[in-house]
């Protein structure tokens, strides 16, 4: 029975070997229906229930991949349910957030994350058209530290960067750039960088999500391995939402027609809640430290459209 077994699983790999993954591409999440699998080079690797992905590295078999996302994925949902926030990350006394556009007050995620999700002192520092450059030298940075210096500790640092960056900068920059913010933060007693995948644009093909940020979330997640630091996936979560909810509903959430990257009200307040979640799942921050909204929490973890 076992030589049975073992014969049909090596059908079933060479079977699927003609539907597989490109390199950044999805390979499983909760609801996926495409490809499990990757293409030579690349791993499925878990991230979490509603997204995996085909990281470029170390090549192994297909069917070896398929069975590293399966165990993985078993045991972090494990860990998922018997790990709660409280026992491993403290109550957050106040919010700073830096960013590109995205995360703006008017264009982004970050008011609506301050005035709808956070239960504690939020402040936005986001500023349209920067990079880890010149949110630098443009000022916003020194005001940023200003702050987080004065505000109250423990001060979770939220950090966005990438939209802009990935046009201008070498992947190596941005991570010693992202490392640089990341140390500063470190450096005043009391605050916690926590380093943000970029939120997905919404553009699609062949209706699926199409991102060139993939890579660059690599280069994010490096930066906080790094310098020990925290990070929450947004990337990967928004590209498993929006893969979910259609392009049709996806645009919705446009700020304007057109404009598939900046976030309308409803937009913001869906990305924001996820950002929310994402801090208490990781666990980042204990659940004390962020509003609850079960509706929409709900819809998100469903992949059904809010706006």
């Amino acid at each position: 029975m076992k030589k049975l077994a073992t014969a049909f699983s090596v059908v079933a790999v060479i079977g699927g070997v003609a539907a597989q993954s490109p390199a950044w591409g999805q390979c499983g999440g909760s609801g996926w229906t495409g490809p499990t699998t990757c293409v030579s080079g690349s791993s499925c690797v878990y991230s979490n229930e509603w997204y995996s992905q085909c990281i470029p590295g170390t090549q192994v078999t297909t069917a070896l991949a398929t069975t590293t996302v399966k165990t993985t994925t078993k045991t972090t949902t494990t860990s998922t349910k018997t790990t709660t926030a409280a026992s491993t990350a403290s109550t957050a006394a106040s919010f700073v957030l830096a960013g590109d556009s995205t995360v703006t007050n008017d264009k982004g995620w970050g008011g609506a994350f301050c005035s709808q999700v956070s239960a504690v002192t939020c402040t936005n520092f986001a500023h349209s058209g920067t990079t880890t450059v010149t949110f630098k030298s443009l000022g916003d940075w020194a005001k940023l530290i200003t702050a987080v210096k004065a505000a109250s500790k423990p001060c979770y640092v939220l950090i966005q960067f990438g939209h802009n960056d990935q046009k201008v900068l070498t992947q190596s920059e941005f991570q010693t750039n992202l490392q640089n913010m990341g140390n500063e933060i470190k450096a005043i007693s009391g605050a916690i960088p926590v380093f943000v995948t970029s939120l997905s644009r919404r553009g699609f093909s062949s209706g699926k999500v199409s991102d060139a940020l993939e890579p660059w979330m690599v280069y994010t997640r490096n930066a906080a391995n790094a310098i020990g630091a925290k990070y929450i996936e947004l990337l990967q979560t928004s590209i498993g939402y929006l893969n979910g909810i259609g392009e049709t509903a996806a645009h919705k959430m446009d700020y304007e027609s057109g404009d598939s990257t900046h976030l309308n009200s409803c937009g913001a307040k869906v990305f924001a809640r996820m950002v929310g979640d994402l801090l208490v799942r990781k666990p980042v921050v204990a659940q004390v430290s962020i509003k609850t909204d079960s509706t929409t929490t709900g819809k998100i973890d469903a992949k059904q459209s809010v706006c």
